[in-house]
């Protein structure tokens, strides 16, 4: 007994569906990595957190710190005697990717199953 078979992959649309499914998500996880990035966040006055929320591009995969001391805040940090967020420091993406990478890949995972 001999069978043939002949088997179409249709890549386009397992393209297409990996792409919608990246569009989904982005925004809910932009939120989430914002949230979790500004939980090690130098807090003064809260600007420099609240500048996050206005100035990223929620569903864009880009979030920006804007405020004329940010980018010195983020890589030359030093935490002072009184800060008001006891996990703040420098490099405070970082931070929390270093903390929450695996809950992110998760949360994405999860969502890409449904």
């Amino acid at each position: 007994m001999i069978f043939e078979t002949k088997t179409t992959l249709n890549t386009a649309g397992i393209i297409a569906d990996i792409k919608k499914d990246a569009r989904d998500i982005q925004a809910p996880l932009d939120s989430m990595v914002l949230q979790d990035s500004n939980f090690f966040c130098p807090i003064k006055t809260g600007v420099l957190q609240h500048s996050a929320i206005l100035n990223s591009r929620i569903g864009s995969g880009e979030l920006v710190w804007r405020t004329p001391y940010a980018r010195r805040l983020y890589y030359e940090y030093k935490k002072p005697a009184h800060q008001a967020n006891p996990n703040a420091c420098a490099k405070w993406f970082e931070a929390a990717k270093a903390r929450w990478f695996d809950k992110w890949v998760k949360f994405v995972n999860e969502r890409i199953k449904r």
